[in-house]
């Protein structure tokens, strides 16, 4: 009975024992599970702080990014010389955008509006032998006076002036765009007391041209025959057809003063009145046409290589007020001027903020007439042909 109930207490041991297997079992899982747990987040502990670390390189270096991309358009819209590439940050040179020039305290602006159309337009018909009067004709050796060039309409200068201009005789004679900027200049000139002007030549006509070329051909004769000739002769004097004083704009100013012969004998940019008109002429829509080498003084730029003219004239040439004002903010020759209208047709000139002017050129033909547009807002304007190619506006805003 004894070794029965044994034998019983055994089995029922025996049975118990997959019950404690399967606890240790449990537990060992759970062990594992905890210290899977464990290193689970450990490991994500270090991996969410690198992540941090990363995301705060990156994040400094999108701002190091973005601050150098601000300095390089910074510079660029300070200087207007460079742009950027956005997607590579390359920095290349451009033609400035605007160019600015403080003149007698006013800061004077001039910006490239060429992208931008003229808005807010009327259309007025021009007709063509107006427009070879309007200014901007541009004549020298390598651009001859157009054929249906006309002298019709020049006035003369003393006669005009009620002989309040000086001139060397009644054959000095200007179109009256030409003439009045004249007069408004010297007008100015006597309010400051600077006087004794005199206009030693204006316009040449074909015929006269021909014959101080002849003359001069004439002279060189003796050394030179043929085409070298010819070549010599172009030297010192246009040759017909090519010369600034043919087209009716441009005048040669001396001084002179019949009861005080050293007026007459100063040196014209030397004088007080020669300075002055150097240096206001802009200002009445007139330029000073051939600067040479230290002429007509120090300050100019050489533009011989430009103009084909290297002599030392005193010589003026009209091209009206926005155009004069153009000029001298870029210092540009009548020749650059052209050059860069052609490549820049739209452009807006300021003065200490406001609109001043506005200058348009667009493509020319060979009709009679054209249909130009005029922004309303304008309070007048000028065309011009500029013998290459082109028809240019000159839009006035000045109240």
């Amino acid at each position: 009975m004894t070794n029965l109930m044994k034998s019983g207490n055994n089995a029922n041991q025996t049975q118990r024992d997959p019950y404690k297997l399967l606890l240790r079992i449990t537990v060992i899982l759970v062990a594992v599970v905890v210290v899977s747990a464990a290193v689970f987040l450990l490991c994500n502990s270090a991996v969410q702080s690198d992540y941090r670390a990363k995301r705060q390189q990156i994040d400094q270096s999108n701002t190091d990014g973005e601050q150098e991309f601000a300095a390089k358009m910074d510079v660029l819209r300070a200087s207007n010389l460079t742009t950027v590439n956005p997607d590579t940050g390359e920095v290349t040179a451009v033609e400035p955008a605007y160019w600015e020039k403080t003149l007698d305290n006013v800061v004077w602006r001039l910006e490239d509006e060429s992208q931008t159309p003229l808005e807010n337009t009327r259309t007025e018909t021009v007709d063509r032998a107006g427009l070879l009067s309007g200014g901007m004709l541009l004549v020298n050796p390598w651009h001859p006076l157009p054929s249906d060039f006309s002298e019709t309409g020049l006035v003369s200068v003393g006669n005009a002036s009620g002989w309040k201009i000086a001139v060397n005789d009644n054959s000095v004679r200007l179109f009256p765009v030409a003439f009045q900027a004249l007069q408004d200049a010297v007008t100015a000139a006597a309010g400051q007391n600077l006087k004794d002007y005199i206009i030693r030549e204006a316009y040449r006509s074909n015929d006269d041209q021909t014959a101080l070329f002849n003359k001069k051909m004439e002279s060189l004769s003796k050394k030179y025959s043929g085409d070298i000739l010819i070549e010599q002769t172009k030297k010192t004097v246009n040759y017909p057809g090519t010369s600034e004083y043919q087209t009716g704009l441009s005048f040669r100013i001396d001084l002179y003063n019949k009861a005080d012969a050293t007026v007459g004998n100063q040196k014209f940019q030397e004088s007080e009145q020669g300075k002055w008109l150097t240096a206001n002429s802009w200002k009445y829509g007139l330029i000073f046409r051939f600067p040479s080498t230290d002429y007509p003084n120090a300050d100019w730029e050489d533009k011989s290589y430009k103009t084909g003219v290297s002599s030392h004239l005193d010589l003026y040439r009209y091209v009206g007020t926005a155009h004069s004002a153009a000029m001298k903010i870029m210092d540009y020759c009548l020749e650059e001027y052209v050059e860069f209208l052609i490549a820049h047709p739209h452009i807006c000139i300021y003065k200490d903020g406001a609109l001043q002017y506005e200058v348009y050129r667009f493509a020319a033909s060979d009709a009679p007439t054209y249909d130009v547009p005029i922004p309303n807002p304008a309070g007048s304007y000028i065309a011009s042909l500029d013998n290459m190619g082109g028809v240019v506006l000159a839009y006035s805003y000045v109240q």
